[in-house]
């Protein structure tokens, strides 16, 4: 079990505030998905459409690509409901210099509550 994903038990459901930088966060990615619709032009395409999708993202991170993606792993685990539709890889500075992080950021989404589907794409291999 990840030390960064504690569990919890609780009987009745609990209401947690979002804090600020959830809320800015979302703003800006409605913003950013406004900005993606605006840019799409009908001049000048053929033969395919374009979406724009809001999914939610988990980002892992880890001082080792294996912790990274043992964190990615543990979260898939405690989120067994989860569809996870793509996934980035970054090494990025660290605290110092001469550090890096590693990051897996999984694009995710939950199925509907009232029809259990999930919204969007996943790959299906040909059977």
């Amino acid at each position: 079990m990840s030390t960064n994903l504690p569990e919890t038990v609780v009987d009745s459901p609990v209401v947690l505030p979002a804090p600020p930088r959830v809320v800015d966060d979302l703003a800006r990615d409605l913003t950013h998905a406004a900005a993606a619709v605006r840019a799409v032009s009908r001049a000048g395409r053929s033969g395919g459409d374009v979406s724009v999708a809001a999914y939610t993202a988990v980002v892992c991170t880890g001082r080792s690509a294996a912790r990274a993606l043992e964190e990615a792993a543990a979260w898939c685990g405690q989120a067994p409901e989860a569809e996870v539709h793509s996934l980035a890889w970054a090494r990025v500075p660290g605290h110092r210099d001469d550090v890096f992080e590693y990051r897996v950021t999984l694009a995710v989404s939950f199925p509907d509550h009232e029809t259990g589907e999930h919204t969007g794409d996943t790959h299906h291999a040909p059977r």
